[in-house]
C-alpha cells in the first residue's frame, strides 16, 4: 500500500513547522503551482521562495526533515 502525500498533509505539516518555530517572522507558507514545478515554501508575506519548487513526495520529506530538525 502507498502513502499518498496530498496538500491537506503537507499544509498540516507546516502549520506544525510553524507551531515549533513560534515567530511570526519567521513563519511560511505552503504555495503550489503545477504550471512552475509543484510546491515550495515561501515566506508569510509571499514575497520570497524559501525553497525550490518539488514535488509533493520531495516537499513531504523535506518537511519531515524540518520538524525533526526544529
Amino acid at each position: 500500500m502507498s502513502y499518498r502525500v496530498t496538500r491537506k498533509v503537507l499544509e498540516e505539516k507546516v502549520n506544525r513547522l510553524n507551531e515549533k518555530v513560534n515567530s511570526p517572522m519567521s513563519k511560511v507558507e505552503l504555495n503550489h503551482a503545477a504550471c512552475y514545478g509543484g510546491y515550495c515554501l515561501t515566506d508569510y508575506n509571499g514575497s520570497h521562495h524559501v525553497t525550490p519548487r518539488m514535488s509533493a513526495k520531495e516537499m513531504d520529506q523535506y518537511l519531515n526533515g524540518a520538524l525533526d530538525w526544529v
